[in-house]
C-alpha cells in the first residue's frame, strides 16, 4: 500500500465484521483489525483493534520512512491467541490479551479511503487538496491451518489465494456505495479504479470522480521503491553485519543512518563505501529489536531492514 496524503484524510487496510449484513445491529457484535493512515501523522501507522461496543485498542507505529511517499508491506496475522501487526515483514505490534479472543467470528477484508469529522484525530481537511489517492499493489490472503502450514509465525498459515489487481474479480471485492455519520465522504464505485496493476481508491469533489494522476506504471516513487539493491548479511545479526553495495552505487554512499521502530534516529555512520563495508553494532549500546538503515547515496535515499540481536 501506498497511502494517502492531506491533512483530514484517512487511508487503510483492515477486516471488520460486517454484522449488519447478517441483521444484527448492536454494536456489541463490533470486531474490527486496523492499518490506518492518518493525514495529519506524516511518519506513522496507526494500529487498531477494536472489539464490542466499538471498543479501540489504538497503538501509533512511527516509520523512517513517509507511508504516502512509496508502497510498503502491512500485514497481519490472526490466531484465537494474538493478533500481530507486520510492517515490511517485521514484527510492529502483538497483541495477547483477553480482548483477542472476542474476535472469534469471520471479517471481510476491506481498504478505503474517507474524510472522518474528528478533526482532533486526523486533522483539519482542506478541499482545495482534492483529488487524493491511496494506491494498492496487490493482496495476499493465508488460511489459518495451525500444524499444517508453511507461512507466517510457526509455519501456521497456508497460502491462499492473491489478487494483484491485474482486473476487477468481482468474485472477491465488492464496490462500496454507502457512508456513515462519521464520514463526510460518500463513497461511490467510479472511485474505486484499477489501472496498470493497481487498485486506486480515490478521495475527490463532489463534481468529478475516478483517478486523473497519470500512469502509474511510470511512477518514480515505485520505481525507487523496487530498485533497493542492498544485500545486508547476517540478519538478524548479533554484533556486525556486512552491507554489499550494488556496483552502480559503488563510491556513491556518504552515510547510513540507524532508526529504531518508532523512527528515532540512533546512530549514523558517515561512510565512503566501495563494494562491501562491516559495520560494528554492538558498541552503540542498543537494545534487541528492529532497525531501520537510511542509506543515502547522492539525491537518492534507500530503505532496509536489519534485526539486532544484542
Amino acid at each position: 500500500m501506498k497511502t494517502a496524503i492531506g491533512s483530514g484524510v484517512v487511508s487503510s487496510f483492515f477486516t471488520i465484521d460486517d454484522y449488519w449484513a447478517n441483521g444484527q445491529s448492536s454494536t456489541s457484535n463490533w470486531r474490527e483489525i486496523d492499518f490506518e493512515a492518518l493525514g495529519n501523522i506524516s511518519n506513522a501507522i496507526q494500529t487498531n483493534i477494536i472489539t464490542a461496543y466499538e471498543t479501540h485498542h489504538e497503538e501509533l507505529i512511527y516509520t523512517p520512512f513517509y507511508p504516502y511517499n512509496s508502497f510498503h508491506i502491512y500485514a497481519f496475522e490472526w490466531t484465537p491467541l494474538s493478533i500481530k501487526f507486520f510492517i515490511d515483514d517485521q514484527l510492529v505490534r502483538q497483541d495477547y490479551n483477553d480482548y483477542v479472543s472476542t474476535h472469534n467470528t469471520a471479517q471481510k477484508i476491506m481498504m478505503n479511503i474517507w474524510q472522518p469529522i474528528w478533526e482532533n484525530w486526523v486533522g483539519e481537511f482542506d478541499e482545495s487538496i482534492l483529488p487524493v489517492y491511496a494506491f494498492y499493489d496487490w493482496v495476499k490472503y493465508y488460511s489459518y491451518t495451525p500444524g499444517e502450514g508453511t507461512y507466517g509465525s510457526f509455519n501456521n498459515f497456508t497460502f491462499d489465494w492473491e489478487d494483484e489487481f491485474e482486473f476487477y474479480n468481482d468474485q472477491i471485492w465488492q464496490k462500496a456505495t454507502h457512508t456513515w455519520s462519521a464520514n463526510n465522504a460518500q463513497f461511490v464505485q467510479q472511485n474505486a479504479v484499477l489501472q496498470d496493476g493497481f487498485l486506486i481508491l480515490c478521495l475527490t469533489d463532489n463534481f468529478s470522480y475516478g483517478y486523473s494522476g497519470g500512469e502509474l506504471s511510470v511512477s518514480e516513487s515505485f520505481l525507487n521503491e523496487k530498485k533497493i539493491g542492498f544485500k545486508i548479511s547476517p540478519n538478524p545479526f548479533n554484533s556486525s553485519f556486512a552491507i554489499i553495495i550494488p556496483k552502480n552505487l559503488e563510491n556513491k554512499v556518504s552515510d547510513i543512518i540507524f532508526y529504531d521502530i518508532k523512527g528515532n534516529e540512533v546512530l549514523r555512520n558517515k561512510v565512503n563505501l566501495n563494494g562491501k563495508t562491516h559495520i560494528n553494532f554492538s558498541k552503540a549500546n542498543l537494545p534487541t529489536g528492529l532497525y531501520f538503515l537510511k542509506i543515502i547515496s547522492g539525491h537518492d535515499e534507500y530503505y532496509s531492514k536489519i534485526t539486532y540481536l544484542r
